[in-house]
């Protein structure tokens, strides 16, 4: 079966194409914007007309895209800055009518659950127990087994939040303190997916073109994410969009995911974390043909 999925993020808009037969994900085709839908958000809880107009106009590419591949289940999602927007019912109807698709709106705990299941799909070789942290926009999430079921973590802050109004870092102990008092595995691997982290290993590894399968299994310790954030505050916007193995336009907001990387792996006395490329457009599809997808329409 074929399965397209796009999620709009609150910085990017993502879309993966893939083949989904016998619990196992073939990429077919992936594709990424920066449309930055939940700009400004932090001064105003609506999402900006020229904010959604970028989106819906990715979308419509995304969606030609799509038709080359005839995908049996086409899926689109949204997450923080949607989720949090006042005026979200107006960005479902545009996105309804530019794409004949209803937009699903993850909650923080969904959101943190897909984000889990794409991650370990496929760490067949990490034998710990897996804790997974997805650094987005506008939300951060922290997952991992207990023995009653999963734990799902989504605290309301992102690279996207914290850049516009960086004053947030002063409510890190507030916000991270549902992490007070959580009983995490003895002995974890903590796995990382989303673009900050996938961004900060291209950094490390100085690539002029972004290469996902270099990028994955990759590890950064603590130690590397403290260097590099350092060195990004350090620089201007216009000496970071130099950097090789950092995309221009995530320039602004990269300082602000490493510091809250930074600080999430202290909180959790973790040394290292694992880069993973399988995120939650990976758990989309897996869970795309359980009957709670979007069923294609013409």
């Amino acid at each position: 079966m074929v399965i397209a999925v796009i999620d709009i993020g609150t910085n990017s808009t993502r879309l993966l194409i893939a083949r989904y037969e016998k619990s196992n994900v073939t990429s077919l085709y992936q594709d990424l914007e920066i449309t930055r839908i939940g700009e400004g958000l932090g001064e105003s809880p609506f999402i900006k007309k020229e904010a959604l107009d970028r989106t819906i106009d990715c979308l419509k590419r995304f969606m030609y895209r799509c038709r080359e591949y005839e995908p049996q289940i086409i899926r689109i999602t949204a997450t923080s800055a949607v989720r949090d927007a006042q005026n979200k019912e107006t960005v479902i109807k545009e996105v309804r009518q530019n794409t004949g698709i209803h937009l699903e709106i993850l909650s923080g705990e969904e959101e943190a659950y897909l984000s889990y299941l794409g991650a370990v799909s496929e760490l067949t070789g990490e034998s710990k127990v897996k804790v997974v942290l997805d650094i987005g926009g506008g939300s951060t999430e922290l997952v991992y087994p207990t023995g009653t079921g999963l734990r799902l973590n989504s605290i309301n802050i992102g690279a996207v939040r914290l850049a516009e109004k960086p004053e947030l870092h002063k409510n890190f102990p507030q916000l991270f303190a549902d992490l007070d008092g959580e009983k995490l595995p003895e002995e974890f691997a903590l796995i990382g997916v989303g673009g900050t982290v996938t961004t900060l290993v291209a950094l490390k590894l100085k690539l002029r073109k972004y290469n996902p399968e270099l990028v994955h299994g990759q590890t950064l310790t603590l130690e590397e994410v403290r260097q590099q954030k350092e060195l990004l505050f350090n620089l201007s916007l216009e000496e970071r969009k130099k950097l090789p193995g950092l995309q221009p336009q995530r320039a602004d907001i990269i300082p602000y995911g490493a510091l809250i990387l930074e600080e999430l792996m202290k909180k959790l006395n973790c040394k290292e974390i694992i880069v993973s490329e399988k995120d939650i457009l990976y758990g989309l599809i897996i869970t795309a043909s359980g009957g709670d997808a979007n069923k294609k329409t013409d």
